[in-house]
């Protein structure tokens, strides 16, 4: 199933809130909901009427939605709390779409600087009647941009892993993926433990939707510490993947009862941190890619006014 952007699956979450809210039944609130293919939404209406759970409904019809998307749905529908849960999530697709589009329209000036530099430089090749080579300098330079930027786009589609490893690697960016992961994990922790579902099975649903090598580890050892009968934080190694601060309110939440009112607290944390690492760098990598460019657009004038006047000189 196509993948629908972030405005679409926001608009989608906060009109089935609003509208959960407003008393009306799960296929009367999917009808309302605007935003979504008409297939896809009587696809679930058709599901709801069948008398099929919110869960069952977005297992089988919701491929578009995030893994800790539909994880957090089926742990609200256990605890009641559909409508706040749809409102949350359509908050965060809503902050994501306000990113991309931040960051999309921070690197529009430095890259329309790029190509346009890409099509004035080799005019000298048209003075000289020379539209072939022209063709070919500007291609030297647009083509291979766009062929990195088509396959690591496809790549990123084809798989989340793969764009999770890329984010690890890039400085500031790899801040943000760590906390995303992190208020992942925590929040559908939390909603978990407030629906009532066994804390085993609460950890195995919260590993999957951080989707996080860096968690994974420790996380089924914490699962394995459960069935044990021990406490999850018998699980924990002294390098683990999990931080400090979170396998402390984790401790102090198991000991007074009041687990998910941590992990929601810590959740807010990573998600503010997440919030913050994203928006430096929104700041931060528009303007490195502007002096990139700068320094390149500076090389090519320096040359094309050294064999200017080299040209000179041998005329001379």
């Amino acid at each position: 199933m196509a993948r629908f952007s972030d405005r679409k699956v926001s608009s989608w979450f906060l009109s089935l809130s609003d509208a959960l809210k407003s008393g009306f039944s799960p296929a009367d609130a999917v009808r309302l909901a605007g935003s979504l293919p008409n297939n896809v939404r009587s696809r679930l209406i058709q599901r709801m009427e069948s008398g099929s759970t919110w869960r069952e409904a977005v297992e089988n019809e919701g491929a578009f939605l995030e893994p800790a998307e539909r994880l957090m749905i089926s742990a609200a529908e256990q605890s009641g709390n559909l409508p706040k849960t749809f409102e949350e999530l359509g908050e965060f697709r809503k902050e994501a779409a306000a990113f991309k589009s931040r960051m999309f329209l921070a690197a529009l000036y430095p890259l329309a600087i790029l190509h346009l530099g890409a099509l004035l430089f080799p005019v000298d090749y048209l003075v000289d009647g020379n539209p072939k080579a022209y063709a070919v300098g500007v291609g030297m330079v647009i083509v291979p941009l766009w062929i990195v930027f088509i396959v690591t786009n496809l790549a990123f589609r084809v798989s989340p892993r793969f764009k999770k490893v890329v984010q690890s690697i890039i400085p500031i960016i790899r801040g943000y993926s760590i906390n995303r992961d992190l208020a992942r994990f925590c929040r559908v922790l939390a909603s978990c433990i407030r629906s009532g579902v066994p804390l085993a099975r609460s950890w195995e649903w919260s590993l999957l939707a951080a989707d996080s090598l860096r968690l994974d580890s420790d996380g089924y050892r914490a699962i394995d510490s459960i069935n044990r009968g021990s406490p999850a934080s018998n699980g924990f190694s002294e390098k683990s993947g999990f931080p400090p601060e979170l396998i402390q309110q984790y401790a102090i939440g198991e000991k007074t009862g009041e687990l998910d009112v941590n992990m929601s607290r810590v959740a807010d944390m990573y998600s503010s941190a997440a919030k913050k690492k994203l928006f430096i760098a929104t700041l931060v990598y528009p303007q490195i890619l502007f002096l990139i460019i700068a320094a390149f657009v500076a090389l090519k004038v320096i040359g094309f006014y050294k064999g200017y006047f080299d040209n000179i000189m041998n005329f001379t």
